[in-house]
């Protein structure tokens, strides 16, 4: 019986081709901007999120900061804006079982590196031994620092591979950087580092950049300043560890032991990027779902359409139905029909929204430059939701039909 109703709706489709078209415009462009917004959206959200694990998932900044920004610091103010060296230890030895490095950094400069008639510029930063690991900078070539380095402050480097490349061209070869020293000229200070790894470097916001960071142990920089402090850190929370409850901890560690350094100007604040990419997703996936219920709308639109074209249907086969009900068609045989041919329209404009939507998101998500991600769940929605439709708003007009008089409907011109 099924099968014998769904063969007469498409036959009444059929028939009026343009009409069911038409009804089905509404369900078609519904689906459709549901499913293209939901793929755009996932899309962004993936994205984004696999940007900002690629600085860490595991990392928490940590930074002393003023109550009030407006407020005006003396010189005894902004020292106690600072982490000393000796509380670095202290917090490292408190942590090593939350922790699996500290990233600290102390700019020194930009510098120029000449040889051979060839020039590198270079931005000379000291760093922890914390820092590659938080920052995930691989090398390609050499090693990283020792124990020593960090501890004697001795001027060893880790250069980029563009800096090789400036120096020695496209084809260098790592003998010719590692071991070796160099002379790089800082702020008129001529400074001999000796670089003992090279890492690959990647160009921030597009383009070419012509200087790349030259790390140096953290120390070196110290004593090249002349000064030893500290405004923020970086700390990786160990495998396993949640790193917002680590952050929460951090944070309660650092106002209790620095209550007398911060007093009532300053308090420390802790940011994990494990809270940024949780808050990230959430905004976007309320706003991806904002949007699509919206878009949603023009569904309902289309089911009021299916509702409308259901009527004039039944009006005009009315003398069709009359004849069914004298020959013993029942009434739910009637309804049946009816609301198999409004499932039918809604189910083939979904199936060409689907299309299209998907069509839509994919294209779309690859010009804003993000991996298209389908979201099946918004197929699987949209297009059970346009079934539903069918049923819903195809039920009065195949409930008229079904209680219907026969002999009243074979009268009807």
């Amino acid at each position: 019986m099924l099968v014998e109703n769904c063969k007469l709706a498409i036959i009444s489709i059929k028939a009026n081709k343009m009409r069911a078209f038409l009804t089905m415009l509404g369900i078609i462009i519904g689906v459709a901007a549901v499913i293209a917004i939901m793929t755009v959206g996932n899309s962004m959200t993936k994205g984004i999120q696999k940007q900002l694990e690629s600085y860490g998932v595991q990392n928490i900044d940590v930074y002393i900061t003023p109550f009030d920004y407006n407020a005006e610091l003396s010189d005894a103010d902004i020292e106690n804006s600072k982490f000393k060296p000796e509380v670095l230890h202290k917090f490292s030895d408190n942590f090593k079982d939350k922790v699996s490095a500290i990233s600290v950094e102390s700019s020194v400069g930009n510098g120029v590196v000449l040889k051979n008639d060839k020039k590198a510029t270079v931005d000379v930063t000291g760093v922890s031994a914390g820092y590659f690991k938080a920052n995930n900078l691989k090398l390609k070539d050499g090693i990283y620092f020792d124990s020593s380095a960090y501890e004697l402050g001795t001027n060893v480097a880790i250069v980029s591979d563009l800096f090789a490349k400036q120096l020695f061209g496209e084809n260098y070869s790592a003998e010719t950087i590692l071991g070796n020293d160099f002379e790089v000229n800082i702020n008129d200070e001529y400074i001999n580092i000796t670089p003992v790894g090279i890492y690959e470097f990647k160009a921030q916001g597009g383009g070419k950049q012509k200087t790349s960071p030259m790390y140096m142990p953290l120390k070196s920089a110290w004593n090249l300043n002349h000064d030893q402090s500290i405004y923020y850190m970086t700390v990786v929370a160990s495998e396993g560890q949640d790193a917002v409850k680590v952050s929460e901890d951090i944070k309660k560690y650092f106002i209790d032991s620095l209550a007398n350094q911060l007093g009532d100007k300053f308090t420390v604040e802790v940011y994990s990027n494990q809270s940024m990419i949780k808050e990230n997703t959430d905004m976007m996936s309320k706003i991806t779902m904002a949007i699509s219920l919206i878009a949603a709308i023009a569904l309902i639109v289309g089911g009021i359409g299916v509702m409308n074209i259901m009527t004039v249907s039944i009006t005009e086969r009315t003398r069709e139905i009359g004849t069914r009900k004298a020959l013993g068609a029942e009434d739910s045989m009637i309804m049946l029909q009816f609301i198999s041919e409004a499932i039918i329209l809604c189910l083939i404009g979904g199936l060409i929204g689907m299309i299209i939507g998907v069509t839509i998101g994919d294209v779309a998500s690859k010009l804003m430059g993000y991996a298209p991600t389908i979201s099946f769940a918004s197929i699987y929605i949209s297009v059970g939701f346009s079934m539903a439709i069918g049923v819903f708003f195809g039920y009065s007009p195949a409930k008229h039909a079904a209680k219907m008089n026969p002999i009243d409907a074979l009268r009807y011109e």
